[in-house]
């Protein structure tokens, strides 16, 4: 036991060689360089509305501050473990909207650690791999999005409306109808990519006696 203590103690006071100053901006610009392919993804995966500059820019600073966080820790295993513990008890609640930016963030944590140990092999091809699979899920997932299509009006031909619906949706089911002497309320869960909307609100309101169109996301998609 007391040589189990003997050896645990001096793992904890090992200290390696501090990196010095051309390898500590060496790692800071190889990070900067591999931020670029991970930034590149990024824009590509995202449309022209759903990219965000000033998130694209946190995943560059938080490669940055990974790199430097394990150039400080690597050269003593006691602050590594004392790291790891504080940082255990952090928690971050920044909402995430769409999933894939997960992936991002732990993507900018991977290049600080591959740029701070030196692996740019790893780092170079893990984020070509991760950049290439990124690009293509997005395009692919380009599926048509469940929405909710309010009509209400007085006077139009609740069968025209459903027809023009049905046609101008990839899919369409009715949630709610409220009919009264001198008005009407229907309620539609769609399915139909972007592109489709505006043809079909224009059709809708071709019908006459239509007084709004709202098309809502569906909050169980959010």
């Amino acid at each position: 036991m007391e040589q189990f203590d003997k050896t645990i103690n001096n793992l904890l006071a090992t200290i390696s060689t501090k990196p010095n100053t051309a390898q500590i901006v060496a790692s800071l610009l190889g990070a900067l360089a591999l931020t670029i392919i991970m930034w590149v993804a990024y824009r590509l995966s995202n449309s022209k509305h759903s990219y965000q500059p000033r998130f694209a820019v946190t995943l560059v600073a938080l490669a940055l501050t990974s790199t430097i966080l394990m150039d400080l820790i690597r050269s003593n295993l006691a602050l590594s473990l004392g790291m790891l513990g504080s940082l255990s008890i952090v928690r971050f609640r920044t909402n995430i909207t769409d999933p894939r930016d997960i992936g991002f963030v732990f993507w900018s944590m991977a290049i600080g650690l591959s740029a701070a140990t030196n692996c740019y092999d790893i780092g170079i091809i893990g984020s070509l791999i991760l950049a290439i699979f990124m690009v293509l899920s997005a395009r692919r997932g380009n599926a048509p999005r469940d929405m909710m299509l309010v009509i209400r009006g007085s006077s139009t031909d609740l069968d025209s409306i459903g027809n023009v619906v049905n046609g101008g949706c990839t899919r369409s089911m009715v949630k709610a109808k409220n009919v009264l002497s001198d008005s009407y309320e229907v309620v539609y869960q769609v399915s139909l990519h972007q592109k489709q909307s505006d043809p079909l609100i224009r059709n809708i309101f071709s019908l006459g006696g239509v007084d709004s169109v709202n098309l809502l996301a569906d909050q169980r998609a959010a």
